[in-house]
């Protein structure tokens, strides 16, 4: 742990001294990112006037490491939020927890890169006095430190590219109409994003990348009386109509015994990835075929992925999938 700091000038330029005291296999451990994250976090919570770009660290009474840091004071990365769960965290440890807890899927460094310019949006959008209400955000959160205990394989990888993503773009986040947006993504689309009118930065567009992803259709059958029940449906006969779809083609309104029910609360109660849905009605059984997964709403991740491959950057990737925002840097 960080013990104590001295801050020597030499030739008109600031030197800070660090002075960790950690075991041996902790300290071999340390990289220079970890070690930049360290001084960054020690410099802001004990509000330390430091001017200069050179941090030496002294490990264990030994001159160990050099690493070079510029305006600390403009990282918001390592701004300190109290979360409704009484965690103190750093915007970068909020981050790191969100990117570990909601995605599984190896991908380009662009697409991480936007994703986390979209989680980034989510915080700032909901925090209010540096404290943030878990429960209003739209992404599964578990503190990243859960994972290094469940993942000891890989969780050292993920850590090192989960941190350089959300370093180079310290701060980024996208606004609409001067405010931060929420975060809209999906893992597959079925072709094609879709637009909400209530969500104006969301915009129909062309994905078809979506369409080779081995989970892209899939079937699920069920007996009528599982049906049913999972419906709560008491009657002996029952009708099932599609009253409206959206332009992307998933299912806007939809009646049971003509009583309307939310398809997005449909895709729940039977447990289907999306609300493209084909539905055949057979004697004994009923079949959903759906395509892509999730609501199609905003980033499309395979799609975003496939962009990345082609060579897009991760502001031509989010200018795609989103339309009249603007990516600014939060100060």
């Amino acid at each position: 742990m960080l013990e104590s700091y001295k801050i020597v000038k030499n030739n008109n330029e600031d030197i800070l001294y660090l002075y960790l005291n950690v075991n041996y296999e902790f300290a071999n451990d340390l990289t220079n990112a970890n070690l930049k994250d360290k001084a960054v976090n020690y410099l802001t919570t004990h509000n330390i006037d430091f001017k200069g770009n050179k941090i030496i660290f002294i490990i264990n009474g030994i001159h160990s490491k050099m690493i070079n840091i510029k305006n600390y004071k403009a990282y918001f990365n390592h701004e300190i939020i109290t979360l409704s769960n009484s965690e103190k965290l750093t915007i970068k440890e909020i981050l790191l927890s969100l990117l570990f807890a909601n995605l599984s899927t190896n991908l380009k460094k662009e697409t991480l890169k936007a994703i986390t310019i979209l989680y980034r949006s989510e915080i700032i959008s909901n925090l209010n006095d540096k404290k943030l209400d878990l429960d209003k955000l739209s992404l599964n959160y578990h503190n990243y430190n859960y994972y290094k205990l469940t993942y000891p394989e890989t969780f050292k990888s993920y850590l090192t590219i989960y941190s350089e993503v959300i370093d180079e773009t310290n701060s980024e986040y996208l606004i609409y109409n001067d405010k931060p947006i929420r975060c809209y993504t999906h893992l597959v689309s079925n072709g094609y994003t879709e637009e909400d009118e209530n969500i104006p930065y969301t915009v129909r567009k062309e994905s078809l990348w979506d369409l080779t992803y081995p989970n892209y259709m899939q079937i699920k059958t069920f007996s009528t009386k599982e049906f049913k029940k999972r419906l709560n449906i008491t009657t002996d006969d029952f009708t099932i109509k599609i009253t409206n779809i959206t332009p992307s083609n998933r299912i806007k309104e939809i009646e049971i015994n003509s009583k309307k029910i939310d398809p997005k609360l449909l895709s729940i109660y039977l447990d289907l990835p999306s609300t493209d849905i084909t539905i055949i009605i057979k004697k004994d059984y009923i079949t959903f075929v759906t395509r892509g997964i999730g609501s199609g709403l905003g980033l499309s991740i395979i799609g975003a992925n496939s962009l990345a491959e082609l060579g897009y950057n991760y502001k031509q990737i989010l200018n795609y999938y989103f339309k009249d925002v603007s990516l600014i840097i939060k100060k």
